[in-house]
């Protein structure tokens, strides 16, 4: 589905040579067969001398030539590097580890210093190979950019659905989409969930353990564990499929890739461009790593009857979520709906764009997750979840129309990253 040729090539020329590029078989044969006679006379004695010469060469030549395509070049790499990947898929067949091996696993992570079922962060060093199964999935930010492209040109060509837009709004959004693209720089960013393995925090820091092993715990010993992503930046004209259908229906594959960090990272920017400017700005670089789930969870929320009431409350719910969010905390039906009410009482403060009633607003929602909730937020952190809360309801008013489109809601489940570039995705 997905090879990179100058990768491979790269890789195998480092471990063994240089790579032929064609290889050239000759065969030849011959035949020589030789006959002499001869008549000789004179006037006084006759005598009889004759000569004839016959050979016969027969020489065949065959040459085949075979160019080594990438595929070839490929698989050579992968017999010469699978058995020293640093992560690789376990086999089904494979016994589990004893529930006091896991035990020792947790308390002293030196112990599994060689076992795939507990991998340490030190066993994940920058360029490092490693084969992982995932979720195939573009990250959100791609997921909004596609989205928007197909819609735009769809009221484009379309009188009918033109008419049931603002066009003010579209031209916006246009507007929005065209910084996107932009700053991807024809880049596609991936986001794909590994299937195998979640992330536990250790005395040893963030290590990968495999589900099985966590089933294996009794329940009140399970660690607490987040879902792990593999992250990349991927070239559009290296996939061998039409992107639209492999990066949206969350297939099933695996990946070969090279690590671009050290451990397993904590955030991860899809927007490569934005971390340039992010040296400059970094307000730009963290807002740009959050919009594109935050424009897709938006959209995919999107209402058309909502009162300007209605939508200003949930700005002051979607705060109360990410400050739960940011803290760990899991907010039940009877707390979300505790929240809702308390943002509908203080909706009206939001509603005159003027700055101190909104900051009044915010301040009684994040005191409430303080004083039911446990919560704690720094005041940076605040007016940071303040804006992405405002953000989200700006994306969802700019959109007047629900999608019809196949995009996956994204997780709101905190996560964890391998910042990894991609060599080959394949079944």
């Amino acid at each position: 589905m997905y090879l990179d040729e100058v990768s491979v090539t790269s890789l195998i020329s480092s471990r063994k040579g240089a790579i032929p590029a064609e290889i050239t078989e000759t065969f030849s044969s011959s035949a020589r067969t030789e006959m002499t006679s001869a008549v000789e006379s004179d006037l006084k004695v006759l005598k009889l001398s004759g000569g004839s010469v016959l050979e016969s060469t027969q020489t065949k030549d065959r040459q085949v030539l075979r160019k080594a395509t990438i595929q070839a070049t490929f698989r050579d790499l992968y017999l010469h590097e699978q058995d020293k990947l640093a992560l690789s898929p376990i086999p089904s067949e494979t016994p589990v580890p004893t529930l006091s091996q896991i035990r020792g696993y947790f308390r002293s992570p030196e112990q599994a210093s060689s076992s795939p079922w507990f991998i340490s962060p030190q066993r994940l060093n920058r360029g490092d190979l490693v084969e992982v199964e995932v979720e195939l999935q573009a990250d959100p930010i791609f997921q909004v950019s596609t989205f928007l492209s197909s819609f735009l040109d769809m009221i484009t060509d379309s009188e009918e659905l033109a008419g049931q837009v603002d066009q003010t709004q579209a031209a916006k959004v246009r507007e929005f989409n065209a910084i996107l693209e932009r700053l991807r720089v024809g880049l596609i960013p991936i986001r794909c969930r590994i299937t195998d393995y979640r992330t536990v925090h250790t005395v040893a820091g963030d290590c990968l353990v495999h589900h099985r092993v966590l089933q294996e715990l009794p329940q009140e010993e399970r660690p607490t564990s987040y879902p792990t992503y593999l992250v990349a930046v991927t070239e559009q004209d290296l996939y061998w499929k039409d992107t639209r259908r492999i990066l949206f229906s969350n297939a099933e594959v695996r990946i070969l890739c090279r690590l671009n960090r050290t451990g397993i990272q904590s955030s991860w920017n899809a927007v490569k461009l934005a971390d340039m400017v992010g040296s400059v700005l970094p307000e730009f670089s963290e807002m740009m790593s959050n919009v594109g789930a935050e424009a897709l969870q938006a959209m995919m929320n999107n209402s058309q009857d909502s009162s300007s009431s209605e939508q200003e409350g949930e700005a002051l719910v979607t705060f109360a979520q990410l400050v739960a969010s940011h803290n760990g905390i899991d907010l039940d039906d009877s707390a979300t709906a505790e929240i809702e009410r308390l943002a509908q009482q203080n909706a009206h403060l939001l509603s005159d764009d003027d700055l101190d009633e909104e900051r009044i607003a915010f301040s009684r929602i994040l005191d409430h997750m303080r004083s039911q909730h446990g919560a704690s937020l720094d005041a940076d952190r605040a007016v940071n979840l303040r804006a992405q809360a405002r953000s989200q309801i700006a994306l969802r008013r700019g959109l007047t129309l629900r999608p019809t489109s196949a995009v996956t809601s994204p997780t709101t489940e905190a996560g964890r990253f391998l910042d990894s570039e991609v060599i080959a995705i394949y079944w």
